[in-house]
Parts: structure tokens; sequence; C-alpha cells
């Protein structure tokens, strides 16, 4: 498995994590497949493509884009993870690997 650059995540398994990183890159504008590819883990994408929380490229001019199932699950993750939350030391952990800030 070939992880992104900017994974967060350099694990064999893939974690949810992960998934919730390209949905939130995608939610961020990132649709390009060579974006994408080179900030998530191709393995996390193509979860998120076969559990339809975001829809490949079409033709060359159409990147991937978040459904509304994928924009729900990185809403209620932000929900519960935004910064300013009273938030664990492991959520702040995920929040940076999702988020890179």
């Amino acid at each position: 498995m070939r992880a992104g650059r900017f994974s967060g995540d350099d694990s064999p398994e893939l974690s949810e994590t992960a998934v919730l990183r390209v949905l939130w890159m995608t939610a961020q504008g990132m649709v390009w497949p060579w974006l994408l590819q080179s900030m998530c883990r191709r393995d996390a994408i193509e979860r998120a493509v076969r559990t339809e929380l975001i829809s490949p490229p079409v033709g060359e001019h159409l990147g991937y884009h978040i459904t509304d199932a994928g924009r729900r699950r990185i809403v209620d993750w932000y929900e519960e993870h935004r910064p300013g939350a009273d938030v664990a030391a492991a959520d702040a952990e995920e929040w940076r690997a999702v988020t890179l800030r």
C-alpha cells in the first residue's frame, strides 16, 4: 500500500482516520485525482469510493465529489473534534491527522 506524502498514517492497516482525511480533503476542494492521491492514502480513497462517501472522477473535468453521506460523516466528526471544543489529547491528535492543522 502506498501512503500519500501527507497521509499522517504510516501503518499498513487502513484506519478510520485515513478515510476521514479523504473526506476532509474532498470537502475542502482537493478533488483532482493527482492532488487527492498525493495527500491521502490510496486505499482510503478506494474505501471512500466503495462505501459511497465520495464519488469518483468523471472524465477529465469533474474530479472526486463528496456525497451527502460523506458530508454528513465529516460534519458529524467536525462537530465532535473542532477546535475550541473540550477535546481529549487523542482527539487533538486525530484532528491534526485529518486536517494537517
